[in-house]
């Protein structure tokens, strides 16, 4: 069978997601929340086993599968993954464990790709802030903090993934969240020492990234202080705080589960390159 006999709606995509996943599983594949909230997306399930969705052929697709799916569950998602790499290998593909991961498996040797893990994240609720005695205070950036959100996002870029971002679109990023009230920086003694953002909300759950702290300022749980705020806002609204972190960083899983997050789930991004 080719791929588009699964090919559903975005709204019979956003249904499914509701009836198959439970409260853990929907905060674990929160990136479906942003994929079906825009109807051009694609979606693919076979409505008992699995969801695949992706936003268009050339942005990174997440994929779901029941910890007890079976082999024809794994064989619709090979078909379906073999689609997507054809259609862009360069595409990154993130999925729970299990028979995603060998229906993956199985589309790479279909198509003459070798997967290469990107990161293994673990992903986090939090029902109460548990946050610690705070030294500083969160502050809405200004004009004025543009070069240390500039600063921020290139730390983040290099430390977290290992790549430069050009100068111009950290200082463009700076620019565009003057103002925010989804942005926050924690100041202690004048200086700004790190920086948080709620990157996408629905009535359900907020996500939390671009965490980071200035590398001299570090070891001082500036970040949990200012994440444990942005996380009082968000549950003051009826909403679940959410984010992803690096299971390869065990240091920033502790200072998240000290503020009172829980783990959900996991989830593995993975690019390709060629045999």
């Amino acid at each position: 069978m080719a791929e588009g006999n699964w090919r559903t709606s975005v709204e019979q995509a956003r249904r499914v997601a509701e009836r198959l996943l439970d409260e853990d599983q929907r905060i674990t594949m929160n990136l479906f929340s942003l994929i079906l909230s825009d109807e051009a997306s694609a979606a693919w399930t076979d409505e008992r086993q699995f969801l695949i969705c992706q936003s268009n052929p050339r942005t990174s697709a997440w994929a779901w599968f029941a910890p007890d799916a079976d082999a024809a569950a794994e064989a619709a998602g090979t078909e379906i993954f073999s689609g997507i790499l054809q259609a862009c290998p360069e595409v990154h593909i993130n999925l729970t464990p299990g028979a995603a991961l060998r229906a993956l498996e199985a589309a790479c040797r279909q198509t003459g790709l070798v997967p290469v893990k990107k990161m293994d994240m673990n992903a986090y609720q939090c029902k109460q802030v548990l946050l610690p005695a705070c030294t500083g205070e969160a502050a809405m950036p200004t004009d004025a903090d543009q070069p240390d959100m500039a600063l921020l996002l290139e730390t983040l870029a290099e430390d977290g993934e290992h790549q430069s971002i050009p100068p111009e679109a950290a200082q463009g990023f700076a620019r565009a969240m003057v103002g925010s009230s989804q942005l926050l920086l924690w100041k202690d003694g004048g200086e700004t020492c790190a920086m948080a953002m709620i990157a996408h909300q629905t009535p359900e759950a907020g996500r939390i990234n671009t965490v980071v702290t200035r590398r001299e300022k570090r070891g001082r749980g500036y970040a949990g202080m200012l994440v444990g705020t942005l996380c009082r806002k968000l549950l003051a609204e009826g909403v679940r705080p959410m984010l992803y972190a690096d299971a390869a960083y065990p240091s920033s899983n502790r200072a998240y589960q000290k503020i009172g997050f829980t783990k959900t789930g996991e989830v593995t991004e993975y690019a390709f390159r060629r045999r």
